[in-house]
């Protein structure tokens, strides 16, 4: 679809007004991949070869200082409570800011696996890799360039990643070793389609084969194929169902769900999509209000068959149930399924053990805060762990 350049300044004025409630002031350092990497300072654990299968786990975000950036870890028991194992640096830097500086999803994502972390450095253009120890602690490993400027978002599966980078809108692929050093793929290299912008968070699909990028401010999303070689194809991109797509996530029976912050009052919805064989997105569900503002954020159960979408200007949270095809309902009156209280601006959402616990960064409290997930899906307050400062610029959220 072919945007001419008015209806690409009404795209631009509709999205700067629309995510006002998930974004700040944001400056950029380009601090050279040269600075010094600090030495790793907690130890790996042994004997735990099945982490998958472990009861306890952990969570992270980082602080994305502009001074230096720092992931924030902590240790999960069996009954969802989190405990502080400190920070580590990343060695790069994030670039500060008040309430969701970077506009993304993924800014932190855990290999499958559970013995990586991956956290983008938006502010020295990088990105950062730690070695997982069995109590969820951290080593940082290897520090690279992201292959752009100013890395948001990050997809991992198996052992390749892919870093988004927004300003310079492009993607680059990665090999990550079981040591967790990180290489570039030679050729995995693309550019979004002209036009691109605000280019907020990427994911692969169900199958591996794709890859999903939204872009919040241009209004659309963008399909691009990977090879077993890790190489794209030339990217596909699908006019949004509705204003301001942020985050994307993965539905029941090949779906792709896109949480959207734009519209009309209440400004918050979800979309669904089918993927057709040239890469275009279907839709199936229409931008399926969620009956609040703000929504910019969502997570899937690991079989799709429901979801979490965090309301940020509205503090609370959307359960969603995805039926066959990807068709999409509410399960709570309301669209509320849980609040998280006025002011707490909640943003990245993480699901961990077996979907079990639903984990949300309340950037405006400082804060993560923890939710049983009951049988019939709603949710049930756990407590909560403090991050820091309140609206200190802190992103991004990883659990298992």
């Amino acid at each position: 679809m072919q945007i001419t350049e008015r209806s690409r300044l009404a795209l631009l004025t509709l999205a700067s007004v629309a995510v006002a409630a998930c974004s700040a002031d944001r400056v950029v350092s380009n601090a050279p991949l040269s600075a010094p990497i600090p030495s790793a300072s907690r130890s790996d654990a042994s004997g735990d070869d099945d982490r998958s299968e472990r009861a306890t786990g952990a969570v992270y975000t980082e602080t994305n200082g502009a001074t230096g950036n720092v992931v924030l870890a902590f240790h999960r028991a069996a009954d969802g409570s989190l405990t502080s194992l400190g920070g580590v640096s990343t060695g790069g830097l994030g670039i500060g800011g008040t309430t969701d500086p970077l506009q993304s999803q993924y800014a932190l994502v855990v290999r499958a696996d559970h013995r990586m972390l991956f956290a983008v450095n938006a502010g020295s253009n990088d990105i950062s890799s730690f070695r997982v120890a069995g109590d969820g602690s951290l080593t940082l490993v290897d520090r690279v360039r992201s292959g752009g400027v100013m890395p948001v978002s990050l997809a991992s599966r198996g052992n390749l990643l892919v870093a988004l980078n927004t300003t310079s809108n492009t993607i680059q692929g990665f090999r990550t070793t079981d040591s967790g050093k990180l290489l570039s793929i030679v050729g995995a290299t693309a550019s979004l389609l002209p036009g691109a912008a605000g280019a907020s968070s990427i994911k692969f699909s169900a199958d591996g084969r794709h890859l999903v990028v939204t872009e919040r401010i241009s209004n659309r999303v963008e399909i691009l194929s990977v090879n077993e070689n890790g190489r794209f194809g030339a990217p596909v991109a699908t006019t949004s169902s509705g204003a301001v797509p942020f985050a994307v996530d993965n539905g029941f029976d090949g779906s792709v769900l896109v949480a959207e912050a734009g519209g009309a009052a209440p400004a918050g919805a979800v979309s669904s999509y089918r993927m057709t064989e040239n890469g275009a997105l279907r839709t199936v569900t229409a931008s399926l209000s969620t009956q609040n503002n703000a929504t910019c954020w969502l997570v899937a159960t690991a079989d799709g068959r429901f979801a979490y979408a965090i309301n940020s200007a509205s503090s609370n949270v959307s359960a969603l149930s995805v039926g066959s095809g990807g068709r999409l309902a509410l399960l709570s009156a309301g669209g509320v399924t849980a609040s998280t209280g006025a002011g707490s601006a909640p943003l990245d959402p993480a699901l961990a053990a077996g979907d079990r616990f639903l984990y949300v960064l309340e950037a405006g409290r400082g804060a993560i805060q923890g939710f049983r997930v009951t049988d019939s899906h709603g949710l049930v307050v756990q407590g909560s762990v403090s991050t820091g400062a309140p609206s200190s610029g802190q992103q991004g959220l990883a659990a298992f």
